[in-house]
């Protein structure tokens, strides 16, 4: 990562990524679309009250070096162009660890367990609540998301719901799931569950059954696909009289729009089980007979990952995955 010089005149540094160079060379290059974003910019710099006057408040800003263009697509903040003058508020991608349904981070990452004797062992070693088992349609952890503005200052409310997420569009019924597919073979989710709570305050909602979400597409890189799932609208709200908090049950801290639950499966060659040959993308692109704290044994791991992104507010959230498998007890 480099930057570029910007305190004089602005300079274009344009550069083909690995797909654009790969379709010139095929000859079927062209460009139809283009995204923006302010990943390098930070807004503090901004100074309303500058000492030069008016007319500088935005001079550190200007000046700041822009970061130089690579030949990979890493745009994290990207840009949108909202005609709708009346949003105040947009949304936010977070993972829900609260909800007993919902697996929780261990070691900043969510484990993936590829076999059911893994998850046994993890399950023995970190507690209940710390990985998934890949290509699991029902009875155990899966992903939570919510979409939802994470504000203390707008209420749980169905008002505030109302108002600044469905009557404003924002209300995303849509989750894009991009992967790496050497090691995921597909992501999981589901349009049944539902996500509420009762008048006095207790979980009303249900995960439901999860399946396969197989109509994938190619993403704008080599060797990763995107699939879909569907986010539902929440019915989270806080209530009057209750002595349970609507926080309890998100990670938000505001009014939340929808939420959904997602899952992935592995390739078959990856979920072998010990004392069977391992798939060599174990020790190629992971790590082969590692001690875990906490855990007994020995383990493969991969690291990998999902990113997400829903239909409507454009909100986007990157999990980090790691694929687990034991190796020996």
């Amino acid at each position: 990562m480099a930057f570029l010089d910007n305190s004089g005149d602005i300079i274009l540094d344009a550069v083909l990524t690995e797909v654009g160079r790969r379709r010139m060379a095929g000859g079927n290059f062209s460009v139809t679309k283009f995204a923006l974003s302010d990943d390098e910019i930070n807004y503090e710099l901004y100074q309303l009250n500058h000492p030069s006057g008016s007319g500088y408040e935005d001079l550190e800003i200007l000046q700041t070096p822009v970061l130089e263009a690579t030949t990979e697509v890493n745009l994290y903040t990207g840009l949108l162009s909202l005609t709708n003058l009346s949003i105040l508020y947009m949304p936010d991608l977070l993972m829900n660890e609260k909800l007993t349904d919902a697996v929780k981070m261990k070691n900043n990452t969510v484990y993936v367990s590829v076999n059911s004797e893994t998850q046994l062992a993890v399950d023995t070693g970190f507690g209940s609540g710390y990985n998934i088992l890949a290509g699991q349609t029902g009875g155990g952890n899966v992903i939570i998301v919510e979409s939802g503005i994470n504000n203390a200052d707008v209420g749980m409310t169905s008002t505030n719901q109302d108002a600044y997420i469905v009557s404003t569009n924002m209300l995303d019924t849509s989750l894009s799931i991009t992967f790496d597919d050497n090691f995921i073979a597909y992501p999981l989710g589901s349009s049944t569950a539902t996500f509420s709570n009762n008048s006095d305050g207790s979980w009303a909602g249900s995960v439901a059954t999860l399946s396969s979400q197989t109509t994938l597409s190619p993403s704008d890189r080599d060797g990763f696909s995107t699939g879909t799932s569907t986010l539902v609208q929440a019915g989270v709200y806080t209530q009057t009289d209750s002595s349970i908090d609507a926080t309890t049950f998100v990670n938000c801290l505001g009014i939340v729009g929808s939420m959904g639950v997602l899952s992935v499966a592995v390739h078959p060659e990856l979920t072998t089980t010990i004392g069977q040959t391992a798939d060599s993308r174990w020790s190629k692109f992971g790590a082969t007979g590692q001690t875990i704290t906490g855990l007994a044994g020995t383990y493969s791991t991969l690291a990998t990952g999902i990113e997400l992104g829903t239909n409507n507010s454009s909100a986007t959230l990157n999990i980090p995955l790691t694929l687990i498998k034991q190796d020996s007890t």
